[in-house]
């Protein structure tokens, strides 16, 4: 029998969501590249990180759905091991405090691996879940063990930030080290695992460009479609707090006089709290859907994110520090029924490409406009309040945008892909033996 291999394979999905986002650097990656470099270069290692993402997104989906879930995951989680000891040891060998310094090299390929890293775990994961399930017969549970795993990643995450922070107030290259312990961890994991038991046809046979546009004759379905630009432009506003959470939190103290080295410490707290009641919000994410409906869920996680952007491009406050708190809940809130609502919608074979170019088209943006805000202010600028009050202005508009866009074509389309994702039962257990 194979169900019993694929069931605990998805059981161990569960330990591997946990690992999955437990970076220990998030509360002071901003302050860590600052410490180092001026803040046009701290932004462009983001935006190579994104631009390597993209870069390697598709062919790692493709590559997935062609030699298989688990391979590629150990893949991704062996670069990201690699690039958080490199960026760990990188002040310790190279030098230079401006762009193009070897210190700024150095960290820009780390940034590289780590992208790659990521892209090669990005939607394949999330694919082997849905095929380890559904081949042991209990694909009917996907949605609500998805909205379970999201709980374990940000508390997973939680407790990397309240360890990161504290360790980041010792040194700042501390976190890193802490990650790549767990990247090890993660690859333990997933030797672990084994390759959901599939029929012929789950596996791709096509080159990469066919495979590419096949996912994208998927779009003949409207609320695919719709999904799909929902999920890159939600991709850009997820990560605008995100980015800028770390001098945001940094400018308040010093304007009320607080010591600047206990800003790592307190940047920590802060995450761990924001993962904390993110997990809350992931856990309930398939019953608020079931309440409200699939696109009331989502335009709900959108309009959220749009006023957490809104309030910190207009005020520096200790009020707004505490909103913060709420930044990753529109992710929490929206991750699970998203999930649900594409991935049973996408063929077997298609899935890690599909997801993959979704994560794809929201990397690449997220990455221009990042290119975009450092046009905004002088090269030269530093993290100070102004600067950030700038690029959050203009990130705060386009949001605003964004919302109105996708709220009025969600509208007209009314309730027809409220239905997507909701739980059906599995009639696949007589091929899961």
């Amino acid at each position: 029998m194979t169900a019993e291999p694929n069931r605990r394979t998805a059981d161990l999905y569960l330990w591997y969501a946990t690992l999955a986002e437990a970076s220990f650097w998030v509360p002071v990656f901003f302050l860590y590249f600052a410490a180092y470099l001026p803040l046009d270069a701290v932004l462009l290692l983001e935006a190579i990180y994104f631009l390597s993402v993209v870069t390697i997104e598709v062919p790692s989906g493709w590559l997935s759905d062609r030699l298989g879930r688990r391979p590629t995951m150990l893949v991704g989680a062996s670069l990201m091991a690699i690039s958080h000891l490199m960026l760990f040891v990188g002040p310790w060998f190279f030098a230079g405090d401006v762009v193009n310094s070897p210190l700024f090299m150095f960290f820009a390929i780390g940034q590289g691996l780590r992208a790659a890293g990521v892209a090669f775990r990005s939607g394949t994961d999330t694919a082997l879940h849905h095929d380890a399930l559904a081949a042991c017969g209990l694909g009917h549970e996907f949605a609500d063990r998805e909205a379970r795993a999201a709980k374990r990643r940000f508390l997973g995450a939680a407790g990397a930030a309240l360890i990161g922070g504290g360790v980041a107030v010792i040194d700042l290259r501390l976190p890193y080290a802490c990650s790549f312990i767990v990247a090890a961890a993660m690859m333990i994991i997933i030797l672990r695992m084994r390759e959901p038991s599939a029929g012929d046809d789950a596996r791709t046979h096509a080159n990469i460009l066919t495979q590419a546009g096949a996912c994208l004759a998927q779009w003949r379905s409207p609320a695919l479609l719709l999904l799909f630009v929902f999920a890159a432009m939600m991709l850009v506003l997820n990560h605008v707090p995100y980015e800028y959470f770390q001098p945001y939190i940094e400018a308040a103290l010093g304007r009320d006089g607080l010591d600047a080295a206990s800003t790592p410490l307190v940047t920590g707290l802060h995450v761990a709290v924001t993962f904390w009641l993110a997990s809350l919000v992931g856990a309930r994410s398939i019953r608020i859907r079931n309440r409200i409906g699939l696109w009331g869920v989502l335009l709900i996680a959108m309009a959220l994110q749009v006023f957490t952007i809104g309030v910190m491009s207009l005020w520096l406050s200790p009020l707004i520090v505490v909103l913060l708190l709420l930044r990753s809940c529109p992710r929490a809130l929206m991750t699970p029924p998203l999930n649900a609502a594409v991935t049973g919608s996408i063929p077997t074979k298609l899935r890690a490409t599909y997801l993959s170019l979704q994560s794809f088209v929201g990397r690449l943006s997220f990455s221009g406009t990042l290119f975009l805000l450092t046009l905004a202010v002088p090269a030269t600028a530093a993290a100070a309040w102004p600067t950030i009050r700038t690029q959050l202005g203009f990130a705060a508009i386009g949001s605003l945008v964004f919302f109105v866009f996708i709220a009025v074509v969600a509208i007209v389309r009314g309730r027809r892909d409220d239905d997507m994702g909701a739980p059906q039962q599995d009639t696949s257990s007589a091929s899961a033996t």
